[in-house]
This record gives structure tokens, C-alpha cells and sequence, in this order.
């Protein structure tokens, strides 16, 4: 292994800036500490996203192919709860990473009104463009809307299952969990891909995959320029709002 970097201000190898409690240098990789050290830190972060990720591909797995875990609205609520738990869990074994990302640091009205605006607009794109692929290749055309109407309160449900609750625990599991441990053992950029690559994937959607794999780049640039997962929440939740609105507004029901 290469000699570490020395910890300072910057980057002897390459003049980046380096934090004081960074592991690598974001920009070259450059380990910033001894190798004993390195290689610990390396497989606590990699074991622990690599389990974190596991828990959520096979919960989705049983969700998505296991008729009795995905045909009604408990089966739902139940994976949501308990993926949320789960994130919450190794959130706080990750604390000392995910703490500072919980804090809104430099609030910005006229940022936070811009990225709202993209939401929506990238959300209305994403719709249309979805539900012509649907018609046009294969014939069909689904709506969230079938799974709740029967509900007392199905626009309500609808919201918070498919809009409020994703947008923290999803945010708080990829772009917080699995982006922090990433960040730990890998180049920044790197991290961010590596993160949205996961985030599409868990999905289990092809014809999906292909927006959500940029939308899931442009919230983990977003969280690293902001050093916060709150401007990725507020996007995250109104674009499915901006999706829930538009489905309810063709069905005729808003």
C-alpha cells in the first residue's frame, strides 16, 4: 500500500482539501492514514453497506415476486416500516456520518424554491414520458390509484406511502446510509454513482431504471454540494407528489 497522505488543509498528493476526519482524500483516493487503520476502516464500511444493501434487495425481492408480501396494502405498509426501521438502525450505528447530514446547513429560500420547481418539471416529464412507453410498447396503463381507492382515505394513503414516507426513508437510506459508508472507502464521485446505481436497481423496473438512475445522480451530487439530506428530501417528495397529483388530476378525481 501507497504511504499515507499526511493530515492537513490539504492534499500532499494531489493539493485537494482534506477534512480533518476524512479517511482518503475524496479527489485521488489517497488513504490519509496508516494501513492498520485503513484496511479496518475499509471492511467496516464496506461490510456494513454491503449488509444494509442485502437486507433491502431481499426484502424488495420477497415484495415484488412473493404474491402473499405484495398484493395488498398491509404487505406494503409492513415493507415501508420496516425498511425504515431498518435505515433508522444503521443510521445510528453510522451516527458520527449521518448526524451532520440531519442539519440544514446555509438555508436557502430561492435554492430550495428552484429545486422544488425542477421537481415538479422533471417529475411531469418522467409521467408522460412513462405512461407513453406503457401505451405505445406494451398496451397497458397502470395506476397507483387501484391499490387505495378501496381505503377510507386513499388520496391521503396514496400521499404517504408513495410521496412523504419515501422521501425520507429512501433518502435517508441511500443518500445517508449507503452514501456515507461509500464515501469512507471510495472516491466522491465514485460514492455518488455507486449510490444511484443501488438506488435504480432496488427498484426492480427496467422501463423505470432509466430516470431514476439520473434523478438518483442528481440527488447524491445534491446532497454532496449541500453537505445535507433535507434539499434531497424536499425533491424527492414533491416529485412523487408532482406523479400521485397528476395520476388523481387524469382519473378525475382532484
Amino acid at each position: 500500500m501507497e504511504e499515507p497522505v499526511s493530515i492537513n488543509d490539504t492534499c500532499t498528493s494531489c493539493g485537494s482539501k482534506i477534512d480533518s476526519e476524512a479517511l482518503i482524500c475524496y479527489q485521488c483516493g489517497r488513504p490519509t492514514v496508516p494501513a492498520e487503520e485503513w484496511e479496518g476502516a475499509y471492511e467496516k464500511f464496506r461490510l456494513m453497506v454491503m449488509a444494509f444493501f442485502s437486507i433491502n434487495l431481499v426484502v424488495c425481492l420477497l415484495f415484488n415476486f412473493w404474491p402473499p408480501a405484495g398484493e395488498t396494502i398491509t404487505g406494503l405498509i409492513l415493507v415501508d416500516s420496516f425498511l425504515f426501521l431498518c435505515a433508522l438502525f444503521f443510521a445510528y450505528l453510522m451516527r458520527e456520518q449521518i448526524g451532520p447530514l440531519l442539519k440544514w446547513k446555509k438555508f436557502s429560500w430561492w435554492k430550495l424554491s428552484i429545486l422544488i420547481i425542477v421537481a415538479v418539471a422533471s417529475a411531469i416529464v418522467v409521467n408522460y414520458g412513462v405512461k407513453w412507453i406503457n401505451k405505445s410498447v406494451f398496451d397497458r396503463e397502470l395506476f397507483y390509484y387501484a391499490s387505495f381507492r378501496h381505503l377510507a382515505y386513499p388520496k391521503l394513503t396514496m400521499f404517504m406511502l408513495i410521496a412523504f414516507i419515501p422521501a425520507f426513508s429512501e433518502e435517508l437510506a441511500y443518500r445517508g446510509v449507503i452514501q456515507a459508508g461509500l464515501l469512507k472507502v471510495m472516491h466522491g464521485r465514485q460514492a455518488v454513482v455507486m449510490t444511484a446505481l443501488l438506488f435504480a436497481i432496488i427498484h426492480m423496473s427496467l422501463i423505470s431504471f432509466f430516470w431514476l438512475l439520473p434523478f438518483a445522480l442528481f440527488l447524491g451530487w445534491l446532497r454532496q454540494r449541500g453537505q445535507t439530506l433535507w434539499y434531497g428530501i424536499v425533491v424527492h417528495f414533491f416529485f412523487n407528489a408532482t406523479t400521485c397529483f397528476l395520476e388523481l388530476h387524469e382519473l378525475g378525481l382532484m
